[in-house]
């Protein structure tokens, strides 16, 4: 096999080997984002929190 062959073998399988992870990473980022929209339509309701207030004294002239 002629150098030329080599090197275009090879930038033929970095070239798919690229585009094989940015499907796959598209198809995990549209996902996400689709489970995402699924869930916040059943976001759980707000809970009340008590507060707590300290009744301080006016301060003294």
């Amino acid at each position: 096999m002629d150098p030329e062959t080599a090197k275009t073998f090879v930038s033929a399988a970095l070239v798919a080997s690229i585009a094989l992870f940015s499907l796959m990473s598209l198809q995990a980022f549209v996902a996400q984002i689709l489970a995402d929209l699924r869930g916040a339509g059943s976001a759980p309701k707000a809970v009340p929190v008590p507060v707590r207030v300290d009744r301080r004294d006016p301060p003294q002239a």
